[in-house]
């Protein structure tokens, strides 16, 4: 989607199954126990297309292959339709088995007591070491219960580049603030447009204003406006966002809200940009997508941007996680994918194939493919004392999301804070209730 993660749509055809469940079915009762028979046929909501879709197919196997009794049926929507979706067929009572969700739907669907309760399973992950209680709480809902499981995590705040290429220009990687600035600088000055931004499918945006608001505003401020409890008024915030309309005034080139995702990152390939901000699924998508062959660390490598300040940048993470209905006619069965889905052996093949970072501690460095992987690996927070920030517009969700991407649209536009800010005072009132 993940997007962000891993919310990455190549233009592979998508297959969008629209069930005509009568609205009274599958209004079963509470989740199920352990010891419920594995049989039945699943309907799994998933938002990857092309090589991440073909990535999750290969997860989805190794299920089936271990519980021959249970067929998963694979929905694939758009990314940008699956709130919309899952919140009808919640609505009618036909909800998915399994769902790939974002937090912020999550505690949405959790709070209306639609989703099964995975307290027990996530209490056995963390003493188990699989999972820190800071990573359980991006499944945390607000009914009290964890309503989710982590399968797909991300590291962002990844600058992407081609080793060859910067080697050619005579740059070398910035590790402080300062040379990031002065190496884009120098880019320019060789005619080379800094960074590959496809703002045309507006999520990449996000990656930006996350990436500075940690390093600038840090993880205290980027949390609690995540969290409703301070606004985007709050001076921290507000600098945050002067320093990227700097950013884009100097550095984004002009086809910033005409290139798409896809668009961005193959120029970037091609050698038309320097660099690119994303995710650590940058590694798969690049040689699938593009249609290059390259070798990671030796054709494609990424460094974290720097911190903004004397500080240690906070890490910049994101994923997907999957919710099961409560209203499952095959809770079992639901229960059992689900916590497949979260364990170390199925995370491990999706970590085999590459442009993947899984969540699950237990998932061994060895299992990636390449040096890029496991670097971004090592990444993910495992240790609770971690500064990290979840993915600002994911977390928060909704109607609220849909309008800030919107906004940071705008603002790439026009560089204007203040109004930016004016407007995300109108939109997330959260800190004023």
């Amino acid at each position: 989607m993940t997007r962000r993660h891993a919310r990455v749509t190549t233009g592979v055809a998508t297959a969008l199954l629209l069930s005509t469940v009568a609205a009274c079915a599958g209004s079963g009762g509470s989740a199920p126990s352990s010891g419920g028979k594995i049989e039945g046929k699943l309907r799994v909501l998933s938002n990857w297309t092309g090589s991440e879709g073909d990535a999750f197919k290969q997860v989805i196997k190794g299920f089936e292959a271990k519980h021959p009794s249970v067929k998963v049926q694979i929905e694939t929507v758009p990314f940008e339709q699956g709130q919309a979706l899952l919140t009808q067929q919640f609505a009618q009572g036909s909800p998915p088995d399994v769902s790939v969700a974002l937090p912020g739907l999550v505690r949405t669907f959790s709070q209306q007591g639609l989703l099964m309760n995975l307290d027990s399973s996530w209490d056995k992950w963390v003493s188990g070491g699989e999972y820190t209680p800071s990573v359980r709480d991006m499944a945390q809902g607000l009914d009290g219960h964890t309503d989710a499981v982590l399968f797909k995590g991300n590291v962002n705040a990844l600058i992407w580049y081609n080793p060859k290429q910067m080697a050619k220009l005579g740059l070398s990687v910035p590790h402080t603030w300062a040379q990031f600035t002065s190496v884009l600088n120098a880019a320019k000055a060789k005619g080379v447009t800094p960074f590959a931004v496809g703002g045309k499918d507006q999520w990449p945006l996000t990656q930006w204003t996350d990436s500075i608001l940690l390093r600038v505003a840090g993880a205290t401020a980027f949390n609690d406006l995540a969290r409703g409890k301070i606004g985007w008024d709050d001076p921290r915030i507000v600098k945050s966002f002067r320093v990227f309309a700097n950013m884009i005034r100097s550095y984004f080139p002009s086809t910033s809200l005409s290139s798409s995702f896809t668009d961005a990152t193959c120029g970037r390939v091609a050698g038309k940009f320097l660099f690119e901000n994303q995710g650590a699924f940058i590694n798969l998508v690049d040689p699938q997508e593009c249609g290059t062959n390259l070798v990671p660390g030796k054709d494609l490598s990424f460094f974290e941007m720097p911190a903004y300040g004397s500080a240690p940048a906070p890490q910049f993470v994101s994923g997907d996680l999957f919710m099961g209905a409560k209203a499952s006619k095959h809770p079992a069965a639901t229960r059992a994918l689900l916590e497949y889905l979260a364990s170390p052996q199925a995370q491990e093949i999706w970590a085999k194939i590459g442009g993947y970072v899984a969540p699950n501690a237990k998932v061994p460095a060895s299992a990636y493919p390449n040096v890029n992987d496991r670097n971004a690996a090592a990444l993910w927070p495992k240790n609770p004392s971690q500064r990290a920030g979840y993915d600002l517009d994911d977390w928060i969700g909704g109607e609220i999301q849909v309008k800030y991407e919107q906004a940071l649209s705008q603002f790439v536009r026009d560089s204007d804070v203040d109004a930016f800010i004016s407007k995300m005072k109108q939109i997330d009132t959260r800190s004023h209730q």
